[in-house]
């Protein structure tokens, strides 16, 4: 990322928009430098993708834990997850896709803090 010397401004809101964030640039540009059709990122669109994929896994994590099994004990499973994909038309395309970690189980204390 270029730091402008000639527009503070425009340094402290880049700084702004990085807090704005949880997932790591660096990764996503790496997932996104992973495809042979991409050669280079702009600065912009690697933020909005960064934002867009953070908020698309809140929603996903949030539909699961409100449709699934785990309200009384405050965690969310991978079942949770599978079951969300399989049963709501928005997530149908992860049906299939999803791969079961060890130890999938996380506490919805970790989206507030």
């Amino acid at each position: 990322m270029k730091m402008s010397q000639n527009n503070p401004e425009k340094d402290d809101q880049t700084s702004t928009d990085k807090k704005a964030i949880s997932l790591p640039i660096s990764r996503v540009r790496l997932i996104m430098k992973s495809s042979p059709d991409v050669s280079s990122i702009n600065q912009d669109a690697l933020f909005l993708t960064t934002k867009a994929t953070e908020l698309f896994v809140q929603h996903l994590a949030l539909s699961s834990f409100n449709n699934g099994s785990g309200k009384e004990s405050n965690t969310l499973s991978y079942s949770d997850l599978a079951h969300t994909a399989e049963e709501t038309e928005t997530f149908h395309f992860l049906t299939g896709e999803t791969h079961k970690p060890t130890g999938a189980v996380c506490s919805m204390r970790a989206f507030y803090h």
